[in-house]
């Protein structure tokens, strides 16, 4: 299966210039299975919709996810659940596998964590968390104790993601490697991900199979 780990949505990510549907007929034109949304979980973006007449910003997030997963059959896609989380304390974004709508819903508690104090958090309920394009401009280095893994190939077209380094960070620290094509627009649509060796259909399928390393970086 073909998936990309790390996509966005306009009814949820501000810079998002897709719905998700328009992200489902994409992706499957452009041969993938399967799709993460990763909108952006963080304070800036929860007091966007707020003002914007959206108070419940976690059921917004995952009614999007509902309605791709309602979709995912007409478009022969699985369309999996995941988050672009970023604390208070600095710009830093990592992509965590394994979440739900219960796990997230005191989200005010966990913008005001950091890496350090979510990571217990996320170990209690089976969470994966890869640091999202950490060498792009405004990123902090971070200690890689807490993470399981890093993104080593960002494919968005707009930012320098500094791939190579990151590549290097990865086999520095023995950090599983990821790729995304961090879609937020049609020109970013499958410019990269992985290949699984296993079917993925749910969640829980795709941290196993992110554990266990049955995967290819496309």
């Amino acid at each position: 299966m073909k998936i990309d780990l790390h996509v966005h949505t306009s009814e949820v990510s501000a810079c998002g210039k897709l719905t998700v549907e328009e992200v489902l007929r994409l992706y499957r034109e452009h041969g993938f299975d399967a799709v993460v949304i990763t909108n952006h979980f963080n304070r800036w973006t929860a007091d966007y919709r707020a003002q914007r007449g959206v108070p419940d910003f976690v059921k917004l997030y995952f009614d999007v996810i509902r309605e791709g997963k309602a979709l995912a059959p007409k478009y022969d896609m699985t369309v999996l659940a995941g988050c672009e989380l970023r604390f208070d304390c600095n710009d830093n974004d990592y992509l965590v596998y394994g979440v739900t709508e219960e796990l997230l819903r005191d989200c005010e508690t966990l913008f005001a964590l950091d890496l350090s104090g979510f990571a217990p958090f996320a170990r209690e309920h089976d969470l994966l968390i890869y640091q999202a394009h950490p060498f792009r401009d405004r990123m902090t280095v971070t200690d890689p104790a807490p993470l399981f893994g890093i993104e080593v190939k960002n494919g968005c077209p707009r930012h320098d993601s500094r791939n190579d380094i990151a590549e290097a960070w990865a086999d520095r620290f023995h950090l599983r490697k990821i790729a995304g094509s961090d879609c937020h627009r049609a020109e970013d649509v499958g410019q990269t991900g992985i290949e699984s060796m296993d079917p993925i259909a749910a969640e829980a399928d795709l941290v196993r199979m992110l554990k266990a390393g049955r995967y290819r970086i496309l």
